[in-house]
């Protein structure tokens, strides 16, 4: 019996301390960009896990990209707190009533700066996604790939038998044939 209520107990030592925490993921959704050249993003989330009450967020611009405004979301259960910028990076503190599954983050919107290397980074803990604008499809060149030639070497096989059978036609074994 002492068996047993040992192993009873060390099973509860071992799974009682046990405690699930928030997995966070992160997604956007941007639009193309308005007359102005400001591209409009939205955040979401999915937190899976324990809810949470308060996140923060970090928008890094990269590449002469400009945040120009950080919002609530419409409909969302997260209001933004408070938002700083310092250097290049933004503090966006998310308050909410406690909340875990999917939704909304936030909405802001950037400017880019048409560098190769345009982007926002946007990082709640170890999360970490990137915003880039959409790349503008350029037409490119043709390029020779040397796909006449088959057709070049028929043609020259062509002309050379041509001329071998003019060549020889008047000669008696090839006239029989």
């Amino acid at each position: 019996m002492k068996k047993y209520l040992s192993l009873l107990l060390m099973a509860m030592m071992v799974f009682l301390p046990l405690r699930t925490k928030a997995a966070v993921a992160l997604d956007k959704q941007c639009s193309s960009a308005d007359s102005n050249g400001i591209i409009n993003c939205t955040v979401t989330y999915n937190i899976v896990g324990d809810a949470a009450s308060e996140l923060t967020v970090n928008l890094t611009e990269g590449g002469g990209a400009q945040v120009t405004d950080i919002l609530t979301a419409s409909g969302s259960e997260w209001s933004v707190a408070s938002r700083n910028e310092v250097g290049n990076v933004w503090t966006v503190n998310l308050e909410s009533i406690g909340v875990d599954g999917e939704g909304t983050l936030f909405r802001f919107s950037y400017r880019p700066s048409g560098s190769d290397d345009c982007k926002i980074t946007i990082e709640l803990g170890e999360t970490q996604i990137t915003v880039a604008p959409p790349t503008k499809d350029e037409p490119t060149d043709n390029k020779q790939t040397g796909a006449t030639l088959p057709y070049i070497a028929l043609g020259t096989m062509a002309v050379v038998a041509v001329g071998a059978y003019i060549a020889v036609r008047n000669k008696a074994k090839m006239y029989r044939i």
